[in-house]
C-alpha cells in the first residue's frame, strides 16, 4: 500500500529541505537557529513533520545579510531581530560611514595576530585547560589564531584570578559570559540608534565617533556600573542593620556609651539605666 503524501498547510508550504535549498543554509544550521530563538518553530502536522513559511525565508535572508554585509556576530543579530525593528536596513550613506569605521577599527591593531598557536600561547600565559576551553566557548581565538585583543582580555582575567577569583572558589572564565552578552546587546542597540537617527555623517565625524564617542560610552558605563554597585551595597547594609534592631529597644549611641562609667560594685544592664543617671555622664 502506497504511503499517503503529507499535505502542506496553506500558509506554510516549505519543508526543511526546501528551506535549505532556497536559503543556502544547511538543515543543521536552520535547526540550530530555531533552537537559539532566531527563527520561529515550524508548523507541525505530525510528530516528525514540520512546515515552514515565507517568514522563515525572510528571516534567513536577513541573517545572511547581517552576517555578510554588516559583519555582525550571531548574538548581536539575535538582539536586533528580537528588538523593535525587524526591517533593519542602513542607507548608502550610513554604509559608507560603517565602512570607514570598519577601516579605522582594522588599523587599531587589536585584531593583529599575536600567535598562530593559541594553545601554546595559553600554556605560556599559565591558563589551565579548563580556562582555555571556556575562553574559546566565549569566542576568544575562535578563528584559530590569538589576536592582540585576545591576549589583552586574557591578561585581565589572570589579574582578576590573582586578586582572588580563583577556581578553588568556584570562579572561571565562564563567569565572563554575562559581559559578552552585555556587549552584544549594547552593540545591537547602538547600531539600531545609528540606523534610526543618523542619516548623514562625514568620514571626519566617523573618526570622532571612534576616537571620542565610543570611549565616552565606555567611561559612562564604568561610572554608572560603579555607582550602581555602590548604591546596592550601601542599601544592603542599611537594610541588614535595620533587620538586626531589637523591637522596643533603641541602640545606645557609641559616643555616649564610651563616656558611661559603670559602678565598680557590679555591672548594670543598659536597660536598667535611667535618664537621670545619664545626666552626669554628659
Amino acid at each position: 500500500m502506497a504511503r499517503k503524501k503529507a499535505e502542506a498547510p496553506a500558509d506554510a508550504p516549505y519543508r526543511i529541505k526546501d528551506l535549505a535549498e532556497s536559503s543556502g543554509f544547511s538543515r543543521e544550521t536552520i535547526r540550530f537557529y530555531i533552537l537559539q530563538g532566531l527563527l520561529p518553530p515550524p508548523v507541525k502536522t505530525s510528530l516528525n513533520m514540520g512546515w515552514y513559511t515565507d517568514r522563515h525565508l525572510e528571516l534567513l535572508s536577513l541573517i545572511r545579510k547581517l552576517q555578510n554585509e554588516r559583519f555582525l556576530p550571531l548574538k548581536a543579530i539575535k538582539s536586533l531581530m528580537q528588538g523593535a525593528t525587524e526591517e533593519f536596513e542602513f542607507s548608502e550613506q550610513q554604509m559608507e560611514v560603517l565602512g570607514e569605521l570598519r577601516r579605522l577599527l582594522v588599523t587599531d591593531h587589536r585584531d593583529l595576530v599575536v600567535s598562530e598557536d593559541p594553545g601554546k600561547l595559553a600554556l605560556e600565559m599559565g591558563l589551565s585547560r579548563r580556562e582555555q576551553k571556556e575562553l574559546r566557548a566565549l569566542g576568544f581565538a575562535e578563528s584559530g589564531v590569538a589576536t592582540f585583543s585576545d591576549v589583552e582580555v586574557t591578561r585581565v582575567w589572570l589579574q582578576m584570578k590573582e586578586a582572588g577569583l580563583t577556581e578553588e572558589r568556584g570562579f572561571s572564565p565562564r563567569d565572563l559570559g554575562y559581559i559578552i552578552d552585555l556587549v552584544e546587546s549594547a552593540v545591537a542597540r547602538e547600531l539600531e540608534i545609528f540606523q534610526r537617527r543618523i542619516d548623514h555623517m562625514s568620514t571626519t565625524e566617523a573618526r570622532k565617533l571612534l576616537d571620542v564617542v565610543i570611549p565616552s560610552i565606555n567611561s559612562i558605563f564604568s561610572i554608572l556600573h560603579e555607582r550602581r554597585l555602590n548604591a546596592y551595597v550601601q542599601a544592603y547594609f542599611e537594610n541588614a542593620l535595620k533587620r538586626k534592631k531589637i523591637p522596643g529597644k533603641s541602640p545606645m549611641p557609641g559616643e555616649l556609651k564610651s563616656r558611661l562609667k559603670w559602678p565598680r560594685t557590679g555591672r548594670r544592664q543598659a536597660d536598667d539605666i535611667k535618664p537621670s543617671n545619664l545626666r552626669g555622664a554628659e
